[in-house]
């Protein structure tokens, strides 16, 4: 054994880092770090190599301690998760350590098996993209993924158009407390996703198959809007005013916060989460104030309300156009590929009790989606026209 281990470890994983480590040394690699006593050299490498790699990058934090605890320090349980993370399309040093401990492990700690894998297949789906309607209350809509930038129509002395950037606005010089107000729908599809500004400078993104309700003007004591999926809100601040956000039980009272509302009807439990200000979740004779860095969390068929700390970075990076999994099991992974692919999925057999943590980008085929997943979790997935089967692979000894 080296005499200078560290040296030794720091060696290796450059070699592994620059594609030029041998078979033989990545295992000496995997056995050093398989050892408590090194770890402390793994950390120093991997927080050199993100400050590296990733200078402007501070939203998505890497659980590094989680990750080795759950991967390298165990050698005889099988992991219950890859991470994987892909940022701007470029697989970073720290990133590719990631998936060289999760791969490594199961080349040189797991069981040896014999199993087939197919192929990733040649049909492919893009992901989603900038579209939405606007259904106006006439009924009338205004298809907004391919409407050119620009005035698109008028209500009242409300104009609503589509800026340079994509994003819909509504805008009037004044609004008298006697003009006629015009109820509004704009609502994305699956595989689309928009951002909207209301009357009152708010802005709001929605995830996909998620849709908002609301006025052509507030012109009353409060401002009020309703809610369908993933919304994302930035509120512009009026203590006379407050905000109101309604989805089927709940409400939520806003003053001027930044806040996240996941209410898709297909999900096991709904959430508030906030970012910054103040909100006070109302559903039926139960209430909750959050504070910043909470995530208020209810189920439909109880009235209880959980509050609890989260990432907020993370839950809110849909909207910077990445994946995030914690914890994530393969049904709420694919309920989340279903929507933003407008695709159906079919489980073949059993469905897979394996977890995934970890980032990926939104804008990736799913094609490739599909097969980073697969080698974190043996998973077979096939894609036949709008419709992936997920498939345990099986192993045989």
């Amino acid at each position: 054994m080296p005499e200078n281990i560290d040296q030794r470890i720091n060696e290796l994983l450059i070699q592994y880092v620059d594609k030029r480590i041998s078979e033989a040394d990545f295992k000496e690699l995997f056995e050093y770090l398989s050892q408590t006593e090194n770890r402390h050299i793994f950390d120093d490498f991997m927080k050199k190599s993100e400050k590296e790699t990733l200078p402007d990058i501070t939203a998505n934090h890497v659980d590094w301690d989680h990750m080795y605890q759950q991967i390298v320090e165990n050698g005889q349980e099988k992991p219950k998760f890859g991470l994987i993370i892909n940022i701007g399309k470029k697989l970073t040093i720290a990133a590719s350590l990631v998936m060289m401990v999760y791969l490594g492990y199961q080349l040189y700690y797991q069981p040896k098996v014999i199993h087939t894998v197919t192929a990733v297949p040649k049909q492919d789906l893009e992901p989603g993209k900038n579209k939405a309607i606007l259904t106006l209350a006439d009924g009338s809509k205004i298809i907004l993924d391919d409407k050119h930038n620009g005035m698109l129509t008028k209500q009242g002395v409300v104009d609503i158009s589509k800026s340079d950037q994509g994003t819909v606005v509504y805008s009037a010089k004044k609004t008298a407390p006697s003009e006629k107000i015009y109820i509004n729908t704009l609502s994305t599809p699956r595989g689309g996703h928009f951002k909207l500004m209301l009357p009152d400078k708010t802005t709001v993104w929605l995830n996909a198959e998620s849709s908002i309700t609301f006025p052509s003007a507030f012109t009353g004591n409060e401002r009020k809007v309703k809610v369908t999926g993933e919304t994302y809100f930035e509120v512009s601040k009026n203590r006379n005013k407050p905000f109101l956000v309604e989805s089927g039980e709940a409400q939520v009272e806003v003053l001027g916060t930044h806040f996240n509302v996941n209410v898709y009807p297909n999900e096991e439990n709904s959430a508030v989460t906030l970012l910054e200000g103040s909100v006070k979740l109302n559903r039926q004779a139960h209430s909750k104030k959050i504070l910043p860095g909470q995530q208020a969390i209810f189920n439909r068929n109880s009235d209880r309300i959980d509050v609890r700390y989260v990432d907020v970075d993370n839950v809110v990076d849909w909207k910077n156009g990445l994946f995030i999994f914690e914890d994530a099991t393969v049904p709420e992974v694919m309920r989340q590929i279903e929507r933003w692919y407008d695709v159906d999925v079919k489980y073949i057999g059993q469905i897979p009790g394996i977890k995934f943590n970890g980032a990926l980008s939104r804008s990736n085929n799913v094609s490739k989606l599909l097969k980073l997943l697969r080698a974190a979790g043996n998973i077979e997935f096939h894609i036949h026209n709008k419709t992936i089967e997920v498939k345990q692979i099986s192993k045989t000894p």
